[in-house]
């Protein structure tokens, strides 16, 4: 069997093997074609060939079975290889010399991981072919070591592009120095001679760039693109024989050209004359360039022009260079002055658009023309034509970046302009007019001085927050803004300007690297800048630690500042844990509890307790971190009291603060025993309720919120305190109706909902104060949409506690007044319309208790009627059977209404009861079979009552419930409900045959509390399981 398998493996192993080989090759021939790193290439095609090698011996002589592992990892690194080959192959050249650094870590990584492989060969599987292990020891140990060092001008050349160094790259020596250097590794060797190729090679980086989507890959193009563009333009020497042509009628007043001063050879007016022994003159370079292209060629020098032999010799003109110097700067004044009388008079844009390209040429010729420009007070023209047409516009933008470019006077002399201007540029829809205006204002904040004008400009930040935000193709516009507001950061109302745009890093870089005068200027203004939900997570993430230790500071100016700004991050709930990891409550509860000398200001105080309730609010895990030096928590009782005191000697700012900490306590369930323990034992209770007669809405609204938490645990001591002690039932009941906030209201009902529904003195005092009347009132107003603007949001919590409030008076039926009052209002009616309405869970729990406890009244109320007496000799009932009566309730024998019995069946409830018994809650769930479950009560006629629940549709329901077991609760009921419809025959008759009734009956019996045991063991008679002598639970 073991040779068969063996036999059948082994073309399979050498399929593997041969598989993995021909995968090398493909990467040994892909490798040789990269053009770029060519020496760490041809290092990993030798590796590759050898590892193949490797494989080819061990196929042969090895044992390939326990390899088969080590050949699956081996394939995902030369798969790898292949990607990194091809990523080499297909991008530019620019592109990969500026990921040489990731592409010479990336051929070591796959390299020596590759090694590492080799090393793990067991030696079982060289079948102790020693010169075998010797060669894959020395492989992979080779492999291991492996480095493919990067070129150092190609290193330095990436280094300099970093971000850090932008300020070395405004240099133009060094710009020029790294386009040559970029342009010889391309195999651009002269770049003057070839700007086209270099253009080319741009174009192909701005693919490669577009196609990663990186934003450092954008950045760099920027800068690479921005260097070129400039220099082009400093190199761009039109004919200087088209000085003196007539290209516009003014030009017709400039000094004509001597032939004299034109080179025969370059045709271009010459700026370093040199003559030879024959008297003809020529461009020095130009006539040093022939002499040494006839010393190559090894022909005879001879004068170009003449044809006589001449020497090597070459003497300077200087009187001719003197002239031509002369003639040049008078032309060239007379062209700018030329330009002024364009941009003066009126001219059409054609003109302007001449003039404009005119002077760049000037400027680029002689950076001394720069300085006759600003004489001329030229600027301040320029920016005017910003108002004109596209075309001009943009010429004008580029005209002043030219002028500003490395000339601080000319800077200044465009920043006292009308800068409203550059600025509306940078939102017009054409691109190339954005790109002139976001570069002058590059240009202008490499100026200290004139930064803060620029952030001051209306709409600058703004706009250049935008484009950053955009996702632009236009990768130079992102690139210069970036570095624009880079260069603004250097002024502090500018750094506030851009948090206030969503632009936080540098604000937040000064908050927590800044000397502490800028720290606290900084967290100054992060209080006040308006943030998103995502700006404030970043904020915290990244200054909470810095801000919680300037509360630790002795500087009472900084401790403000930082208290403000955390005050604004915390009104964020997922910040709640990040602040409290800060160590923000022990400082925060330091300034709400010292007094005396060194107390903090009241306003202080005011924010601490803001920050402490926002925190406490948030759901942050607070329960257990120490707030002090003695270890107390906040729901320690020294921690709560001292709460607890504040709050009486504080003014209602404060107060109504600390009140929302104590509702952050109360709103945890791990917190609330613990707090509602220490309000007991600082017996604050009658306090609480006093803040209910509070002027100020915001200690009314808390205190009321509080009261609302503390009420369930707490429910008769705060019943007793607002009937007994303060009297102040009266105020709470009145607010329902009061022109006060609908949230307000909605808390102040939900605290009346949770006092104690049984309590009937509480009871009998609301109907003293007219509690009913006023409840349903507000009921219809709120069915009638009277709400104001902000409040929709509050309408359900506020109806929910209505109902509530409501529900507590169908327990004190047994009261005459209570009793009228449901038949006056017809309380039957109106829960089972609330019911039906779609409310709250916590609405319709109340409608089904209410409906239960209505129901639970029916049997007493409803009457038999007696017979009518019959007539003459009929009056004899051995003559005739009397006639039965009509309208009689099948459930509860007797006449029945809706309004006057509170008849479940003459209200039309069991429809929407029955809806409710597969709610997802199970609270509903249980509060509506609690009042099905009045249908087969004693009191009433159970074998009726279950054909009217099952003619309802009930019953299906009731048994899934019995059946799904989902509380302990709601297994009883049902149980308890089944029992006493089997009681019907016929019903259970249908029932018996469902198998998943008897099991779910079974497992109560078996599994049930004592009741749910004893109630299945009934139910289980009625079905025949368990003969009926049977008595295993006693009679309860």
């Amino acid at each position: 069997m073991d040779d068969g398998l063996d036999l059948l493996q082994l073309p399979m192993a050498e399929a593997a093997t041969q598989f993995l080989v021909d995968k090398l090759v493909e990467a040994v021939s892909a490798s040789a074609k990269v053009v770029v790193e060519h020496e760490n290439f041809q290092v990993l095609v030798d590796i590759l060939d050898s590892i193949k090698q490797v494989l080819l011996d061990l196929e042969e002589g090895g044992d390939i079975f326990q390899l088969e592992a080590l050949m699956r990892e081996l394939e995902q690194d030369i798969d790898e290889a292949l990607e990194l080959i091809a990523f080499c192959t297909i991008k530019c050249r620019i592109y990969l010399l500026l990921h040489c650094r990731a592409i010479s870590k990336q051929l070591e990584d796959v390299t020596r991981r590759m090694g590492r492989r080799l090393a793990s060969i067991p030696s079982s599987s060289l079948r102790g072919d020693e010169q075998l292990k010797a060669v894959v020891d020395d492989l992979s140990l080779v492999m291991k070591e492996a480095i493919f060092p990067y070129k150092d001008n190609e290193a330095k050349l990436c280094q300099t592009l970093e971000p850090e160094n932008s300020s070395i790259l405004s240099d133009v020596g060094v710009q020029q120095a790294i386009l040559m250097d970029i342009g010889r590794t391309v195999g651009i060797e002269d770049l003057s001679r070839n700007p086209a190729a270099f253009r080319i090679e741009l174009d192909l980086l701005r693919k490669d760039v577009e196609d990663s989507k990186d934003a450092n890959d954008m950045r760099l193009f920027g800068v690479v693109s921005g260097m070129f563009d400039k220099w082009l333009q400093s190199n761009e020497q039109p004919g200087q024989s088209d000085e003196a042509n007539a290209v516009h009628p003014y030009h017709k007043r400039l000094e004509p050209l001597y032939e004299a001063f034109v080179c025969p050879l370059t045709k271009q007016v010459m700026q370093d004359p040199a003559t030879l022994e024959n008297g003809q003159t020529y461009e020095r370079v130009a006539i040093e360039r022939w002499i040494q292209k006839c010393k190559e060629d090894g022909r005879r020098l001879l004068c170009p022009m003449t044809g006589q032999e001449v020497s090597t010799a070459v003497k300077p003109s200087l009187a001719l260079r003197n002239t031509i110097e002369e003639w040049t700067q008078r032309n060239e004044q007379a062209r700018i002055e030329i330009v002024r009388q364009i941009v003066t008079s009126g001219s059409d844009d054609a003109d302007i658009v001449f003039g404009l390209s005119d002077l760049q040429t000037l400027c680029r010729k002689n950076r001394m023309n720069k300085h006759k420009v600003r004489s001329e007070g030229l600027i301040p023209l320029i920016v005017d034509l910003l108002k004109n047409g596209e075309e001009v516009r943009y010429l004008a933008l580029s005209t002043l970046r030219l002028l500003a470019e490395n000339d601080d006077d000319c800077k200044d002399a465009i920043g006292v302009t009308n800068l409203q201007r550059v600025v509306k540029c940078l939102s017009r829809e054409h691109t190339k007019e954005r790109e002139g205006a976001v570069s002058l204002l590059y240009e202008l904040s490499k100026s200290y001085a004139l930064c803060e004008k620029i952030g001051a400009t209306t709409g600058a930040i703004l706009i250049l927050v935008g484009i950053l935000s955009s996702n632009s193709e236009d990768l130079t516009a992102v690139g210069h803004a970036e570095l624009t507001l880079a260069n603004l950061e250097r002024c502090d109302n500018n750094v506030k300007q851009m948090a206030e745009n969503g632009r936080l890093q540098p604000l937040l870089k000064r908050l927590v690297e800044g000397p502490e005068e800028v720290r606290i200027g900084m967290a100054e203004d992060l209080s006040v800048v308006p943030m998103t939900s995502e700006d404030k997570s970043r904020a915290a993430q990244r200054a909470a630690f810095a801000l919680v230790e300037m509360l630790g500071s002795h500087n009472s100016m900084a401790r403000a500042a930082a208290l403000k700004a955390l005050c604004s991050l915390s009104t964020l709930p997922s910040n709640g844990n990040l602040l409290i990891e800060a160590g923000v409550l022990a400082p925060l509860m330091r300034d709400l509890f010292v007094l005396g000398a060194t107390q903090v200001p009241t306003k202080q105080k005011e924010i601490s307790a803001s920050v402490l309730a926002n925190v406490v609010s948030s759901g942050a895990n607070w329960e257990t971190v120490s707030v002090d030096k003695d270890g107390n928590t906040l729901t320690s009782e020294h921690t709560v009291h001292n709460f607890l005191q504040l709050i009486g000697i504080t003014g209602p700012t404060i107060e109504a603060k600390v009140l929302q900490v104590l509702v952050g306590l109360a709103s945890s369930n791990k917190a609330v025993t613990k707090v509602v323990q220490h309000i007991r034992s600082a017996a604050a209770t009658v306090s609480l309720i006093q803040f209910l007669e509070a002027p100020h809405s915001d200690l009314r609204v808390t205190s009321v919120r509080l009261l609302m938490l503390l009420s369930p645990h707490m429910g008769q001591e705060l019943a007793d305190g607002l009937r007994v002690t303060t009297r102040q039932l009266g105020t709470l009941i009145k607010l329902l109706a009061s022109d006060c906030s609908m949230e307000e209201q909605a808390v102040a009902a939900g605290l009346l909902a949770n006092l104690p529904m049984k309590d009937i003195h509480l009871t009998q005092a609301m109907l003293d104060e007219g509690a009913p009347a006023l409840l349903i009132q507000r009921l219809e107003d709120l069915k009638r949409g009277v709400a104001r603007v902000g409040d929709r949001k509050h309408i359900t919590p506020f109806q929910t506690g209505i109902v509530g409030i409501l529900v507590r008076f169908t327990y004190a039926l047994d009261e005459q007044a209570v009793l009228d009052l449901a038949t006056n209002y017809n309380f039957t009616e109106l829960f089972t319309s609330l019911l039906q309405s779609g409310g709250s869970d916590e609405l319709q729990i109340s409608a089904a208790l209410a409906l239960e406890n209505l129901s639970v009244k029916s049997s007493q109320l409803s009457t038999f009627p007696d017979p009518p007496q019959p007539k003459g000799i009929y009056r004899f009932a051995c003559f005739k059977q009397p006639s039965p009566l009509l309208g009689i309730c099948p459930v509860h024998t007797g006449v029945c209404t809706a309004k006057e019995t509170f008849c479940l069946v003459h209200s039309n409830a069991l429809l929407p009861l029955v809806s409710c018994l597969d709610h997802r809650n199970p609270d509903v769930v249980e509060a509506a079979i609690g009042a099905l479950s009045t249908l087969l009560m004693d009191t009433v006629d159970i074998e009726r009552g279950s054909q009217v629940l099952q003619n309802a549709g009930g019953i299906p329901p009731i048994l899934v419930i019995m059946q799904e077991h989902r509380t302990e609760v709601l297994r009883q009921r049902a149980v308890w409900m089944v029992e006493r419809v089997l009681r019907n025959a016929d019903l259970a008759s249908q029932i018996s045959g469902n198998a998943h009734v008897n099991t779910a009956l079974v497992d109560a019996f078996r599994y049930g509390n004592s009741q749910a045991k004893q109630l299945a063991e009934r139910a289980l008679k009625h079905l025949n399981k368990i003969p009926n002598f049977s008595g295993v639970f006693p009679q309860v």
